[in-house]
């Protein structure tokens, strides 16, 4: 894991979401010049895991979300003190057997590649929806309409390209 970069900031709104501005010596340490870049650390000693946006020019700024707001009872206008470093650890959400299985079962490559296409965050999302059931024969109907939902973007994607 890399160290640990401490920094204030003031926070400011865009439409309804409130972000700090990670300064440039830090943006400049972590320039990779990505749209995004996973972290994990404390605001003012409350944990965190986010991911970093572009703001241009080689930047970047953090949202504050506002459970964390809530916590600390801030809002626009602090200055908050953020300690941040790298996260490298794998945000891939873990697959539930029941969809593992339905992939693998259905032999659809076409399905894996189009859930792998989707973004790690979409995949969570997915991932949370499928498996927030009561009973599993409501996890396999949803996880069999998922994988002909994905079946049919391959081919609709194979439409378009021809």
């Amino acid at each position: 894991m890399s160290e640990f970069q401490v920094f204030s900031g003031k926070i400011y709104k865009v439409g309804v979401i409130r972000y700090v501005d990670v300064p440039a010596d830090i943006s400049r340490a972590w320039g990779e010049k990505a749209a995004h870049v996973p972290v994990r650390g404390e605001v003012e000693g409350v944990p965190l895991r986010t991911t970093l946006v572009s703001r241009g020019r080689g930047g970047y700024r953090m949202a504050i979300h506002s459970d964390i707001r809530k916590k600390l009872k801030v809002d626009t206008g602090a200055v908050v003190e953020i300690a941040l470093q790298r996260d490298e650890e794998s945000r891939e959400p873990a697959l539930p057997p029941a969809l593992a299985l339905a992939l693998a079962l259905r032999q659809s490559p076409k399905a894996q590649a189009e859930f792998r296409r989707m973004t790690t965050a979409l995949r969570r999302q997915v991932v949370r929806y499928l498996t927030a059931v009561k009973q599993q024969a409501t996890l396999e109907r949803r996880v069999a309409k998922f994988t002909r939902r994905l079946e049919q973007m391959s081919r609709d994607r194979a439409k378009k390209k021809s």
